[in-house]
């Protein structure tokens, strides 16, 4: 059996695309949240609870540093007020404003080598 790609597509426009490194100190929920007050244009504790949106312990144990976590084809997909929020198992985030529509393309355009 052959290695299939994750193939999800994304309606709205991305505004912030963001990366958690394993290695670091912070959390992919620490990223999700600074890239949100990116693309809001607002300080990150301006920003409603996170909590009130998906489970960031939940987030932070399936995204977070684990064996063979960065290879992993896993995406996460929620919505926080009128932001998508995208995050793959390598690493890579992407928020876009769901006020925006666009045609239908690929999350994330390609694997990172």
């Amino acid at each position: 059996m052959g290695q299939e790609s994750l193939n999800v597509y994304r309606g709205c426009t991305p505004v912030v695309d963001a990366e958690y490194e394993f290695e670091s100190e912070g959390s992919p929920t620490e990223v999700i949240v600074e890239a949100l007050a990116e693309a809001a244009e607002i300080d990150p504790l301006d920003l409603p609870p996170l909590y009130e949106f998906v489970d960031p312990d939940a987030l932070d144990q399936l995204f977070g540093e684990h064996v063979g976590a960065a290879h992993a084809d896993a995406l996460l997909s929620f919505q926080v007020e009128t932001w998508n929020v995208f995050v793959r198992a390598d690493g890579r985030i992407r928020v876009c404003d769901a006020t925006r529509p666009t045609d239908p393309e690929p999350v994330f355009e390609s694997t990172p080598a």
